[in-house]
């Protein structure tokens, strides 16, 4: 199974003016902001975040609902799991629950091949 390329904002339909938002944003950050979605401080800085990612522009009203301007920086992780906003009423900082993240060592999603290498015996 091949792994779906990432498009870019062009190809997403998030042109000049999506950058000129997020750029504008940026420069109004104060590091240390919590994040909307999950609560943890936010910094320009990607080696700073929580998830050692650029923070990304969010739509308070989702695209597929008509929203046109990028008006609030979340955490990249942060902005996959809240995707088209249907997960809203899901996010940590309303609900309290603890911040799930997938580590390397989650492998619930590859099905048979999280199966455990067979043990090699030495040969004599």
């Amino acid at each position: 199974m091949s792994q779906m390329k990432r498009r870019t904002t062009t190809q997403r339909g998030l042109g000049h003016a999506h950058r000129q938002h997020v750029r504008g944003l940026f420069s109004r950050l104060a590091d240390g902001t919590p994040c909307w979605w999950c609560a943890r401080p936010m910094y320009r800085t990607a080696e700073r975040n929580w998830d050692k990612a650029t923070l990304e522009g969010d739509h308070s009203q989702p695209r597929s609902q008509g929203g046109r301007v990028a008006d609030r920086l979340l955490h990249s992780t942060c902005n996959r799991q809240r995707s088209d906003g249907r997960n809203d009423h899901l996010r940590p900082a309303l609900t309290g629950a603890p911040f799930v993240t997938k580590t390397s060592t989650d492998r619930s999603d590859l099905g048979v091949l999280a199966m455990a290498w067979p043990r090699q015996t030495p040969t004599p």
